[in-house]
């Protein structure tokens, strides 16, 4: 038992204990409270060394990816990152090297949603380091406009690349985890897989559908010693708007966008994200939620929904309505008045520095949908 299903039982218990206590029901409260006394003197997990481990980064070369990178190779474990896109992979390496001359990495360009390219990526990682240890399933793409400017090959490139490209970069690795017995999976999933927001309704609904295959395959695995971590971030600023790809009033869509990424109190450094992550994986847990405004949005939602669809229902009416259907990346859509309070800017081009977020100006590219 992980400490954190530990920590769940005790509190349950706990619980349990003080409604018996009220009801009067003497016995069952001290039985419930020796309970919770047995489990808190339980031996505790024990937690994972990656000292020497060799893990692949799926969008290693930057944002989110290269955050972990970093941890990661802190730890002096292997890492292979993998992107599209050679010169942003070569630059990652050399950002790596720079920070820890003692770093082991491999750069692999492959495309995760061609399951042929993820293939020859896992065998050359296996040829440099023997094995493979840790999946970190975080590749992705973001679109942002209104439905009524998306179309089905929208919801099916971010099916593609959200859910698909997981779904068969695990079953590759899955194979080489049952013959060394043990093995980790961290999928790198979104908050808009717990409540979906306006405006981003692909982005949502793939990233639903991922969150209920990486619950799925974590309960068939554990048997099997390989355990599967499902992540739900809500706002890291890793710099990311300047990739993704927008619909509709392209400059309006992203300055709310892009603006809610660096807001203060609302969003998260990537750098804290990515140690929350790391040690989430390092107790075994199968779920992380890495931020209270998170939990917040997840329990409201859980117990008001009818308030948390008025609370998006009022989002709505101040987000942009055009229903342009043409793409362009945040970069073709920032202007010198996109963000929404002074100083803003300068957040988000620190983020971009700090993790390789290069400005691209091909929006189909950033979709995944040319092929």
């Amino acid at each position: 038992m992980n400490n954190g299903a530990k920590n769940e039982l005790m509190f349950l218990t706990a619980l349990g204990s003080l409604v018996a206590l009220t009801l009067g029901r003497k016995k069952m409260a001290f039985a419930l409270a020796a309970g919770t006394a047995a489990v808190a003197l339980s031996k505790n997990r024990k937690k994972v060394s990656f000292v020497g481990k060799t893990v692949m980064i799926t969008g290693g070369s930057r944002g989110l990816g290269l955050a972990l990178a970093k941890k990661f190779v802190a730890e002096a474990a292997n890492v292979c990152l993998i992107a599209r896109t050679e010169q942003d992979l070569q630059t990652a390496q050399q950002m790596l090297e720079k920070e820890n001359i003692n770093a082991s990495v491999l750069v692999c360009v492959c495309d995760v949603t061609d399951s042929q390219q993820f293939k020859m990526a896992l065998m050359k990682t296996i040829e440099r380091w023997g094995t493979i240890d840790i999946l970190v399933n975080n590749a992705g793409s973001i679109l942002v406009g209104p439905f009524d400017s998306m179309t089905t090959e929208d919801f099916e490139a971010q099916m593609n690349i959200h859910l698909y490209a997981n779904m068969n970069a695990s079953r590759e690795v899955i194979k080489h985890f049952r013959k060394t017995g043990e093995g980790q999976i961290i999928n790198i999933c979104s908050m808009g897989g717990k409540v979906a927001v306006p405006h981003m309704l692909p982005y949502d609904t793939s990233k639903f559908a991922l969150a209920g295959f990486s619950q799925g395959i974590a309960a068939e695995l554990a048997e099997e010693n390989i355990s599967v971590l499902t992540v739900y971030p809500t706002l890291i600023r890793t710099g990311s708007p300047i990739q993704a790809v927008f619909k509709g009033d392209t400059k309006k869509e992203f300055s709310w966008f892009a603006s809610a990424d660096v807001l203060p109190g609302l969003s998260s450094a990537a750098s804290s994200v990515a140690t929350s992550i790391i040690e989430a994986a390092r107790e075994g847990k199968s779920e992380l939620i890495t931020s209270f405004a998170g939990k917040a949005r997840m329990a409201t939602s859980a117990l008001f929904p009818e308030l948390m669809l008025w609370t998006m229902q009022a989002l709505n009416k101040w987000l942009p309505k055009s229903k342009a259907n043409r793409y362009q990346t945040g970069a073709q859509s920032r202007t010198s008045s996109s963000y929404l309070i002074p100083g803003l800017r300068g957040r988000s081009e620190e983020a971009e520095h700090e993790l390789n977020q290069v400005e691209k100006t091909d929006p189909e590219f950033n979709m995944g949908l040319l092929h």
